[in-house]
């Protein structure tokens, strides 16, 4: 298996900020996460896309992608149903009961979210609500969400072991900011 990198970005097709942040930007992992459309040619896309950049890619779970290549599956807070496979498995969680899930879905690295405000979420957990819910656990918790120039340094004040973001992205100097990281103040191992 590839090296899984401890920044995640979030995409459902191939855009030219995709294809601008990963000339600029090589140690990330993508997402695809397409909950809206049936399995369908821009999933095609992104894993070719991923494969010639030599980028993990990881799939929002449905059961009709099991026989294509790709790294491991992300499933989503909302997903109660799940077939197991030897796949790596990413989740992600808001709640006790949502991480009690995802560890029982074995997941190995699971987002808490949201970490920050962003525009679809007025209500964030920020550092210190971050920690106690995870301080329990014995996983790999990675801080989703409102990820910005302003708090990008306060990721250093969670428990994180990684970082994942839908519009971080956007802003190529975060982005590389984001990628040259070191969580070596955390719990992280790079070998999941």
């Amino acid at each position: 298996m590839k090296k899984i990198n401890k920044i995640f970005i979030y995409a459902d097709n191939v855009t030219n900020q995709l294809k601008l942040a990963t000339s600029k930007c090589k140690n990330f992992s993508l997402i695809y996460r397409n909950y809206t459309k049936k399995f369908d040619s821009s999933l095609i896309d992104v894993m070719n896309f991923c494969k010639r950049n030599k980028i993990p890619i990881f799939v929002n779970y449905k059961r009709d992608i099991l026989k294509y290549k790709f790294d491991g599956f992300y499933i989503p807070s909302f997903e109660k149903n799940f077939i197991y496979t030897n796949k790596l498995r990413l989740g992600s969680a808001h709640s006790y009961r949502e991480i009690y899930q995802k560890i029982n879905q074995q997941c190995k690295i699971i987002f808490i979210s949201p970490l920050f405000e962003n525009l679809k979420n007025k209500k964030p957990l920020g550092v210190v609500k971050f920690n106690l819910l995870i301080m329990n656990f014995k996983a790999n918790f990675y801080a989703l969400g409102g990820i910005n120039k302003s708090n990008i340094n306060l990721i250093f004040k969670t428990k994180s072991q990684g970082v994942g973001g839908i519009r971080i992205i956007d802003d190529l100097n975060l982005l590389k900011k984001v990628t040259q990281l070191k969580f070596s103040n955390n719990l992280g191992n790079d070998s999941l």
